[in-house]
Order: structure tokens, then sequence, then C-alpha cells
């Protein structure tokens, strides 16, 4: 009888674990779509991308960026 209740209990869990993911995941798409991306910081994109990756490949030069989606 024990071992039927921690079954129970184990799936209740994973369920309601999904389902705040599943609403956190709605909030997002809400917070995403009322706030757009803006894309206008290109320059300042490239600088920090420029700034990490000569502290990890000194020398290097970035020659093209993708975004991909």
């Amino acid at each position: 009888m024990a071992n039927l209740d921690l079954l129970i209990i184990c799936v209740n869990a994973f369920l309601a674990v999904f389902f705040v993911l599943g609403i956190l995941a709605a909030i997002m798409k809400l917070i995403m779509y009322i706030f757009p991306q803006k894309t206008e910081d290109e320059a300042a994109v490239l600088a920090a991308l420029s700034a990490a990756v000569h502290s990890v490949f000194p020398g290097t030069k970035i020659s093209n960026i993708k975004e991909q989606k």
C-alpha cells in the first residue's frame, strides 16, 4: 500500500512540474511578443563578441556574424 502511495506522489509531482514549466513557457512567449528583440545595437554586439573572442583567442579577427533561428 505504501509503495502505491509513493508512486502516486511521484506522478503528481512530475505532472505538477510539467504544468509549472508550461505556464512559465507561455509567460516567456507573451513577454517576447510584447517586447520584441531590437537589432539596432549591432555595433555594441560586435564589440562585445570581439572582446570575448580576443580574450580567448588573441589575434583573431571576426569577419562575419550570423544569427541562427
